[in-house]
């Protein structure tokens, strides 16, 4: 099976929505996904389809219809099938963060490419709108592209260096195999990235460091310790891609897990991060107020999120 067989690209009329669409392109160019660019709207209306050359309603009767409409999605279905790719219009009526997820499973393998801002700005769609909702609710893949404004947007996009953070955990390696598949069809690097644990507050029980009352050159060494774990976890796991045919690098960074990621996607800037939507802490750790959220909020690099499935 296809890494993913369907993209759906919500788009609300506003150059920033438009600005996920180049990324849409190079994930169809190198999948063969079929892209649907999916309006919704929340009031019944007239549009013309210039496909049937008629006006159609978008109506409760009739809330969902495959249309190619100048008004909404034409211009956009029209570049994107000049390239070459397999282009659907929908047109839904109703909730958008209710139909897009309804959109999404319609179609098999699908994975949805939104664009982290809405009319009532970006804080407004992170913080508790829709993208906020899809990402909460959406079984498949969300990839989402936060612009920094849509004269900033590139006309296209190329996948060259993918970035994976993981903890160690077998969750966290739930990302791998897209992240794998996305770097073979586009011939990326892979890039993984580990953050030893050495900010905490809290000291390790004495099974951990055999001494009742820790001193400062313990605790020393037990940092030391977390990294030489990273190190080798990283090391054998990046062998493991490597003998699959794949360019593997990797790298640990040292302190607040948090801090370190969005540090390392402001260094680095590489062209996709793909992670899980968990932590060992659980969901909440690392996507309400953790690591994803902190991406989210303030890189600039695509995120690719993949809900975690308990194993």
């Amino acid at each position: 099976m296809a890494i993913f067989d369907t993209i759906l690209v919500p788009l609300d009329g506003s150059p920033l929505a438009e600005t996920a669409v180049p990324y849409a392109a190079a994930l169809a160019r190198a999948t063969g996904a079929q892209i649907v660019l999916l309006r919704v709207i929340e009031e019944m209306r007239p549009l013309y389809d210039v496909r049937r050359r008629e006006v159609v309603w978008v109506d409760p009767a009739h809330p969902r219809q495959d249309l190619m409409s100048p008004e909404v999605l034409a211009p956009v279905a029209e570049r994107l099938a000049a390239d070459g790719l397999t282009v659907q219009s929908v047109v839904r009526l109703g909730d958008p963060r209710r139909e897009i997820l309804t959109e999404a499973g319609r179609y098999p393998a699908p994975i949805i490419v939104i664009s982290s801002h809405g009319r009532g700005g970006l804080g407004r769609v992170v913080l508790g709108s829709v993208a906020n909702r899809v990402l909460q609710m959406a079984s498949c893949p969300v990839l989402v592209i936060r612009p920094r404004g849509a004269e900033a947007a590139p006309a296209t996009v190329a996948f060259a260096r993918i970035a994976v953070p993981v903890d160690g955990s077998a969750l966290a390696e739930q990302a791998l195999p897209i992240a794998v598949e996305l770097a073979r069809a586009t011939g990326a690097t892979l890039h993984l990235v580990r953050v030893a644990e050495t900010f905490r507050d809290e000291l390790p029980d004495e099974s951990e460091l055999s001494f009742r009352t820790p001193s400062f050159q313990a605790i020393l060494e037990w940092f030391d310790q977390l990294e030489a774990e990273a190190r080798t976890y990283l090391q054998e796991t990046a062998t493991r891609l490597q003998e699959q045919g794949l360019d593997v690098t990797w790298e640990v960074r040292s302190g607040n897990p948090w801090d370190q990621i969005l540090a390392f996607s402001t260094e680095a800037r590489p062209d996709l991060i793909v992670m899980t939507t968990h932590g060992r802490g659980g969901l909440a750790r690392w996507f309400y107020g953790s690591v994803a959220d902190k991406l989210l909020t303030q890189s600039a690099v695509p995120l690719l999120l993949i809900r975690a499935r308990e194993q």
